[in-house]
């Protein structure tokens, strides 16, 4: 349950088994390979070829994934991902002969995208085209002849007359049609004597006319629509045809998975061997293992070759390993929360452990509800049953089944039963405290009408996670070789606010009153003790003096922090009260006749389902921040760089063992 102790190895090996000891390594996921490759030009060269056509062939198998998956079968929910042995992935994926399919995949898709767009381009055209489908002027006539021109116009049908006895002014020789009128537009044809174009445009200007453009095209519009509407429907069939083929090749699909999470290790096993450095006879790696697996590795290798030697080297100067974060089967699921906030540095501690316990609590009072906690613990245990899923998402259901657990415990303290309240229960679920409030079963505080108890409760577990952080900072420092400074800068600080810990409890009734004085004496020494040292670094006694009195205005931080517990309360009081309005409505609707019973279900289901899922969102974030903000700050800075170990990493297959 701490930062793994990582080794700075050599491995040297010779040429003819490099190819077997790269293999072992990536199957071990125990080595990251540094990079340190000084070769010539002309072998890296080699080399990225090799990379280049690996990697042209992942993407082909990755395209060829993206467009199948659209026409593929669902899967069953519980069908779970393809798992195979790491000999069956090998062997499918060299039996598969996937280029000829990938090859149908880019015509196919070629086909498709064309006859989209022609589709698309098609239907603009028609949509354009609309209103001018009756014209009785062929396309190639409207250039008009040696003495007329023709006009098309679409005009504010609301001054239609008032333009057609304009024009019909000019001369008796102009025909005006009516192609088609709609509520806002008509559209007309205009044909006249070449002279009186300019005349004839000043009327339409005037009336803010637009013209069409229409398609050069032989005939009728309308036959030239026809056309359009044919090659729709052509096209449209194309499409059926092809998605056919692609629904058909979908059937393939497992094959490209499994291909395409073999290629990411042939890809792998690539960019690893470019960082090697080569001879005619031997190659060398510089690179990072825990030590504890160094024996592991070793023995794996012996196995198979002895032509090989690792040797654990110094680091460089200023040089800073990677952080592999180690904790038991119970603990690994909170590696979530420390990695949303980033890893800790190699030599810092890893808060793992030291947040689980708080960060369940603190999400159980957020959700505060045992009806919500035991729906979540049971859907998520079923989950890890049925489904199989990765390591990373079973991880976080595990997360989720133990919130649900701590949520069931401290909701049955809290009253919180799906919102409901203990007069809308059996009487056998029920008690009556000595002051006569009527509470369930096993229910110790009434969040609703007694927030205060909360609050106190939310407040009392900040400030200890608080204190805790600051002890587990002069711990650390004080392991670092930085005792005098820890011991003065952390230490007086943890000895202040364990005095306002002891004072707390002494006026609370919780230990005895005469124990008040010993808290009273530690926050009198530990501010003396900060105001004689928190400026101890200044020159002048004056600026030492002033410097050890403001670092006294830190308190107000610590108590800020404590007063950030306090969004417990809030967001449990959240769940409980928007609880007890659904519960509310659907009591409401149920008198509705005929249909209110079953409205009465859907809103107490939606209601519900609702309020669990927001609420544990906001329970899993504010939990999550108050480890971040409050907590991580007072003993770890982070910005540890990840482990990334040379492995068989899979997307879509997860390799059983043999």
């Amino acid at each position: 349950m701490a930062i793994a102790k990582i080794a700075k190895i050599q491995i040297i090996g010779t040429s003819s088994n490099k190819d077997t000891i790269l293999d072992i390594l990536q199957n071990s996921g125990k080595v990251e390979i540094q990079d340190i490759t000084e070769e010539k030009e002309e072998l890296i060269s080699q080399k990225n070829n090799e990379l280049h056509k690996v990697e042209l062939q992942y993407a082909n198998i990755d395209f060829a994934i993206k467009l199948l998956s659209n026409y593929a079968k669902k899967k069953s929910l519980f069908a779970g991902p393809i798992t195979l042995s790491i000999e069956q992935i090998k062997e499918k994926a060299k039996d598969f002969n996937y280029k000829k399919i990938v090859d149908e995949c880019y015509e196919i898709e070629e086909k498709i995208t064309k006859a989209k767009n022609q589709i698309t381009g098609n239907e603009n055209e028609l949509n354009n085209y609309q209103a001018w489908k009756n014209l009785g002027i062929h396309l190639e006539n409207l250039e008009g002849s040696y003495n007329t021109s023709t006009i098309l116009a679409a005009i504010p049908s609301i001054n239609y007359n008032e333009i057609k006895e304009e024009i019909k002014k000019l001369s008796s020789l102009i025909s005006i049609d009516l192609v088609k009128k709609v509520q806002k537009n008509s559209y007309i044809s205009i044909i006249f004597s070449k002279e009186l174009e300019k005349e004839i445009r000043n009327i339409l200007l005037k009336h803010k006319f637009t013209e069409p453009e229409l398609p050069e095209a032989k005939g009728l519009l309308l036959k030239y629509c026809d056309q359009l509407e044919d090659e729709i429907r052509d096209n449209k069939k194309t499409l059926k045809e092809e998605e056919a083929k692609l629904k058909k090749l979908a059937k393939t699909l497992d094959d490209f998975k499994i291909t395409h999470d073999y290629l990411s290790w042939e890809k792998e096993r690539l960019e690893q061997e470019n960082k090697l450095t080569n001879t005619d006879y031997s190659f060398a790696a510089t690179a990072w293992i825990a030590k504890k697996c160094l024996p592991e590795v070793e023995e794996k290798l012996n196995q198979e070759t002895q032509e090989y030697l690792i040797n654990e080297i110094e680091l460089e100067e200023n040089e800073v390993p990677p952080v592999i974060i180690q904790n038991n089967k119970f603990l690994e699921p909170f590696e979530a929360v420390t990695r949303i906030y980033g890893l800790p540095q190699s030599h810092e501690i890893d808060p793992t452990p030291f947040l689980a316990a708080y960060f369940i609590v603190f999400f159980a009072m957020c959700l505060t509800d045992a009806g919500y906690g035991l729906l979540m613990f049971i859907i998520m245990a079923l989950i890890l049953k049925f489904i199989k899923m990765g390591p990373g998402a079973k991880k976080l259901v595990k997360l989720l089944m133990y919130g649900g657990i701590a949520t069931f415990i401290i909701g049955g303290l809290f009253g919180g039963w799906f919102g409901l309240t203990p007069d809308q229960v059996p009487e056998s679920l029920t008690y009556t405290t000595d002051a006569g409030e009527k509470l369930f079963i096993f229910q110790k505080i009434n969040s609703i009408t007694d927030p205060l108890t909360v609050l106190i409760l939310a407040l009392a577990l900040g400030f200890v996670q608080i204190l805790m952080g600051t002890y587990m900072k002069l711990i650390h420092g004080i392991k670092e070789g930085n005792a005098k400074d820890s011991i003065l800068d952390t230490g007086t600080w943890a000895f202040m606010l364990t005095g306002i810990g002891f004072g707390i409890l002494a006026a609370s009734g919780a230990i005895s009153p005469d124990l008040a004085v010993i808290g009273k004496w530690c926050v009198i020494s530990g501010a003396a003790l900060l105001v004689l040292t928190q400026g101890r670094k200044k020159k002048s006694i004056i600026a030492k003096a002033i410097s050890g009195i403001l670092s006294l205005y830190n308190l107000i931080g610590y108590l800020s922090d404590v007063l950030s517990y306090a969004r417990l309360l809030a967001l449990g009081l959240a769940t409980a009260i928007i609880g007890l309005a659904v519960n509310i409505i659907a009591d409401l609707v149920l008198g509705i006749p005929y249909i209110g019973w079953l409205l009465m279900i859907i809103v107490f289901v939606g209601g519900h389902l609702f309020n669990i899922l927001i609420n544990t969102l906001g329970s899993f974030i504010h939990s999550g921040r108050l480890q971040f903000v409050e907590f991580f700050g007072k003993f770890m800075e982070g910005g540890g760089k990840d482990f990334k170990p040379f492995s068989k990493k899979n997307k879509y297959v997860y390799i059983k063992n043999n």
